[in-house]
């Protein structure tokens, strides 16, 4: 019983240090303290590595290959001292870029890029590679063919032709999660985000977005009580849009 808690209170905890490092897990605690409770990732990796080798790793839910599938998508977001930046940091980065948004605009693109596939799921495993996932699907109550999905790091897309083509409707924010889509029953010009990747945390939940114009552009509606770090389905209420 008490090594079942133990499992079960570690793979909670992966989820939530995903998003930002908390001192849950059994291996953290000790990396934290010693640094001011903001460990570099080697030093959260090395307290991991003294942690599993005090468990049976190969024994399905022991937490090894969570653990190194956070490791290793975290990898690609530290700073100079090799700690996570904080989803603040990317935001930041946001405002420069629109800053430079005049000077972008007087450049000249060079690029010929061209996509070279896979196309094809011959996979008959549950990862493909160059395939991504799919957190949610809605369909426009107003409009049969008009499709939207939200995936877990590349924002939202939409279709108009029952989905045979896709467009993306958030290249020019941050790198987004989306985990819930609502499109208002009154006006299909009015669409609401809930923000995050709900299923692995692979992007932070940075509120509910709205969009007015057919998700052309979009607006933060304001902060959430808590600031929540994952979101999940919304909805528009059947009897009042608003």
């Amino acid at each position: 019983m008490k090594q079942a808690f133990t499992i079960i209170a570690f793979l909670i905890s992966l989820v939530l240090f995903a998003q930002k490092v908390q001192p849950y897990a059994p291996w953290a605690t000790e990396s934290m303290s010693k640094n001011n409770n903001t460990p570099s990732l080697e030093d959260v990796s090395a307290a991991a590595k003294n942690y599993f080798k005090t468990i049976d790793q190969n024994k399905k839910g022991s937490g090894l290959k969570p653990f190194e599938r956070w490791r290793y998508h975290w990898g690609f977001f530290l700073d100079n001292e090799g700690k996570i930046q904080p989803r603040e940091n990317l935001w930041e980065s946001w405002k420069e870029k629109n800053q430079m948004k005049n000077t972008q605009a007087k450049m000249t693109d060079l690029s010929n890029w061209e996509s070279l596939g896979p196309y094809d799921h011959t996979n008959t495993a549950s990862w493909s590679s160059g395939q991504g996932r799919v957190n949610t699907f809605t369909i426009d109550p107003n409009h049969p063919n008009t499709f939207y999905v939200g995936t877990p790091a590349g924002g939202i897309w939409k279709s108009v032709d029952a989905g045979v083509n896709w467009s993306p409707l958030t290249d020019y924010l941050p790198q987004i999660g989306v985990s819930g889509i609502a499109v208002d029953h009154t006006d299909s010009n009015v669409i609401y985000i809930a923000t995050g990747d709900d299923d692995a945390g692979d992007s932070y939940a940075v509120g509910v977005w709205k969009s007015t114009d057919g998700g052309n552009t979009w607006n933060n509606t304001g902060s959430l009580l808590g600031s929540p770090y994952s979101m999940n389905e919304i909805f528009v209420y059947p009897d009042d849009h608003n």
